[in-house]
This record gives C-alpha cells, sequence and structure tokens, in this order.
C-alpha cells in the first residue's frame, strides 16, 4: 500500500526546531508494515531550503520526504513551528495563507498524478485536510485525516460558511482520527444531532507516539525529585508564565527547587523578564537530541501547565508528557493539556485546573515531598501508561485504519 502523507510541519533534519512526530510516525508505520511505502509532503520552512528534495528518510528508502514552494523564500516561515503561533507573532503572514493553501494543492495534485497513492492521509484539518478533500475527490482517491489541537476551532471565525467546510470535509474523509478526546470535542462541535452522534462513533482517538523508553536506570538518584523540566515551544498556550507565577510558593516549600526550561519561541524574552527575580529558573533554550535527554534526565518532575491561549491557540496531547511519562517522571498537567485524559484512574500523574497557578504550586511541592516508595508507585504507573503509547504499539492500529480508507469513500463507510 502506497500512502502519501500531508502535513504543514516536519522537520527537515534531525537538529530542525520542529516536532518530529509525523516523521516518526512514517517511519513507524513503515517498520509496523513492510509492504507500506510512506511519502511525506510538506511546505518549505528557511531550514528545509537549502536541502535537496525528495529524500529518503529510512534506510530501505519506504519513507521519502519532498517539499513544495508556496512564497518567496523570505516569506516561507508560515509554517516553520506552527501557522497559530507564526501569525501571532507577525501577524503580516496572515497573508501567505491563500499562497500556501494554493502550493499545497498544486503540490498534492502533482504527487498524486506521479504516483496515484491507495490512501491520503493529513495531519491537521486546517489548511492539509480542505486540501485533501479538494485533491481527493478530484482524482478518486480516498482520505483520512488527524485532528491534533486547533486546527478545526480556527474555522469558527469564517461563521456559517466555517461550519460548512467542516462538515463537507468531515463527510467526505474516510477516517477522522483525533489525538485526544478534547480535541475530537472541537470537531464534534460542528455537529448536531444524528450526524453528531454518527461521527462520535466513529471518529478514534489516537495519539501521536513515542519512541520506545530505556528501562530504568540502575541509578535513579540522577533524576533530581525537587527539580522540574519544561520542554516546550515557548508560546502562550504552553502555560509557562503560568509557572513561573506558581514559582515564588513552591520556592518557599521547597527551598532547593530549581525549573529548568527547554525551549525558544516568540514569548522567550517575557517569560525571562518575569524569571528575572526568581530564584532557581534557568532557560536552557531549544534542546534536542542528546541536549535534551540530558536535561530531562536531571528532572523527576514534569511539568506541562498548558492553557488556552487568548487567540483559542491549544495543545492536543504534548508529546513531552508523554515522553515524561515514558521516563518515569512525576508529571503534573493541566486539564487544558490533553494529556490529562491520559492519567484518569491512574496514579500516573497529577491533574490541576488551567491557569490556576496556586493549584499548580500545590501539586509541584506534593509530588516533590513524596516518600521514595510513594515516588517508585508513581513511577511504575507512569511507565506502564507509556508503554501503551509508543509508536511501536500504535502503529499496527493505524495501518489497519489506513488500509481500511484505502477500501471506503467516506467516514461512514
Amino acid at each position: 500500500m502506497d500512502v502519501l502523507v500531508v502535513a504543514s510541519t516536519v522537520p527537515a533534519h534531525g537538529e530542525d526546531a520542529v516536532p518530529r512526530f509525523v516523521l516518526d510516525q512514517a517511519l513507524s508505520l513503515a517498520a509496523a508494515d513492510p509492504t507500506l511505502t510512506v511519502r511525506v509532503l510538506a511546505p518549505h520552512t528557511p531550514s528545509s531550503r537549502p536541502l535537496s528534495w525528495p529524500r529518503a528518510e529510512s534506510a530501505d528508502g519506504r519513507v521519502t520526504q519532498d517539499r513544495f514552494r508556496y512564497a518567496p523564500a523570505r516569506f516561507e516561515v508560515l509554517t516553520a513551528r506552527g501557522i497559530m503561533p507564526a501569525i501571532a507573532a507577525r501577524r503580516s503572514l496572515a497573508a501567505v495563507i491563500p499562497t500556501l493553501i494554493a502550493g499545497e494543492r498544486r503540490a498534492l495534485r502533482r504527487a498524486v498524478a506521479a504516483r496515484r497513492p491507495d490512501v491520503i492521509y493529513a495531519h491537521w484539518f486546517t489548511p492539509q485536510a480542505i486540501v485533501a478533500a479538494s485533491v481527493a475527490r478530484r482524482a478518486g482517491v480516498p482520505f483520512l485525516f488527524t485532528t491534533h489541537a486547533s486546527d478545526v476551532a480556527v474555522m469558527r471565525r469564517l461563521g456559517p460558511l466555517g461550519t460548512a467546510i467542516v462538515r463537507r470535509v468531515t463527510r467526505r474523509a474516510a477516517a477522522v482520527t483525533a489525538v485526544s478526546r478534547q480535541t475530537a470535542a472541537k470537531l464534534l462541535a460542528f455537529f448536531d444531532g444524528a450526524e453528531r452522534e454518527a461521527l462520535e462513533r466513529d471518529i478514534v482517538l489516537s495519539p501521536m507516539g513515542i519512541v520506545t523508553p530505556p528501562p530504568p536506570a540502575a541509578d535513579a538518584s540522577v533524576a533530581d525529585p525537587h527539580t522540574v523540566a519544561v520542554v516546550a515551544r515557548l508560546v502562550e498556550k504552553k502555560g509557562v508564565h503560568v509557572l513561573l507565577d506558581a514559582w515564588p510558593a513552591v520556592r518557599a516549600a521547597v527551598p532547593d527547587a530549581r525549573l529548568l526550561i527547554g525551549g525558544d519561541g516568540p514569548w522567550r524574552e517575557r517569560l525571562e523578564r518575569q524569571a528575572a527575580s526568581l530564584p532557581g529558573v534557568e532557560f536552557r533554550g531549544y534542546v534536542t537530541g542528546d541536549a535534551k535527554a540530558a536535561l530531562e534526565s536531571e528532572a523527576g518532575v514534569a511539568a506541562v501547565p498548558s492553557v488556552v491561549a487568548a487567540d483559542g491557540d491549544a495543545d492536543g496531547l504534548p508529546v513531552a508528557a508523554l515522553e515524561a511519562l515514558g521516563r518515569g517522571a512525576a508529571l503534573v498537567v493541566s486539564d487544558a493539556s490533553g494529556a490529562h485524559e491520559l492519567l484518569a484512574a491512574t496514579q500516573a500523574g497529577t491533574v490541576v485546573p488551567a491557569g490556576d497557578a496556586p493549584a499548580l504550586a500545590t501539586a509541584l511541592v506534593d509530588v516533590m515531598t513524596r516518600t521514595d516508595p510513594e515516588r517508585e508507585q508513581a513511577s511504575t504507573a507512569a511507565r506502564d501508561v507509556a508503554r501503551g503509547l509508543t509508536w511501536e504499539a500504535l502503529a499496527p492500529a493505524m495501518v489497519g485504519r489506513l488500509q481500511a480508507a484505502a477500501r471506503v469513500g467516506g467516514w461512514r463507510a
């Protein structure tokens, strides 16, 4: 089976500051089925422009990535780290959206014509699912899409037209998946009556995965129970400002507490100013690979204090939360993170109300001051949850959905 994946945010190389989950999923799908080929199509970014495309992403050549142009080079920054954060930082980039849609449609048509795929798989509703629905219909190729966070909710800004687009595209899809229940709810909100009930039955919750974590280290003392790690893009929805608001109360209760912030983004200067007088806070900048692993290994606690941003942007299910579960960290998340859904009826982590700094401080102090047996029990529970979230565990089911989608023409089939 030949799968054509279209996505807006894909790393161009190993050190690219772009989340890897689309590429990692493609590799995991090919690993799960030796008859599968996956082609990933993404827009150019500043980091992709100097490289040659297409290129092989797997040793056997069954996973390839290609890039398409959509604007003059200086404007091809819209998707580098997410469309909504890019526009929030530079509002003039909103004018580039029509050229992105046109460029993506042109590139997808060419890719379909060059080597007719069995199915088109779109990551994010806006604009990928919208474009894929149009191209797939003309070509007679089935498609499915995954909604990640606010990629559907943004269509509310178009009023009745946005609602009509969401309904039409979803009806045409052979299958729909969502990374979390709260993400699915944003799509379901565009429907009502029997149609909503049918979609609610058929939509599949399918989080992005993580690499299988290594077994617990023999020397668990390396991870300091009084050190908190945050690895995130520094934008409003990540809620790091709420964590900094909570930090004085944390330090008052745990005087040697440390906060390590790994990441970069438009809110970095603002956050550094907020933290200037706070003891124990370190900004490590963008980290990946060994540097990221080293930062995380210092911390026995991981925080995901997500909020809904003023423009409506919100997390779907941060991979950082899944990775924290995999390494057995004490996880503290907000109820706007998507990660809170994974923690229900488990001892794997603690959930606090989004934006509630006092509650966040209380939760952090609680996990920092646990006894060793309590920490070990929580760590075991976290790793148990993570085992079901590895790419190896998730990929076979996704392969099955792709195979089923290739045989049907609508999501109700």
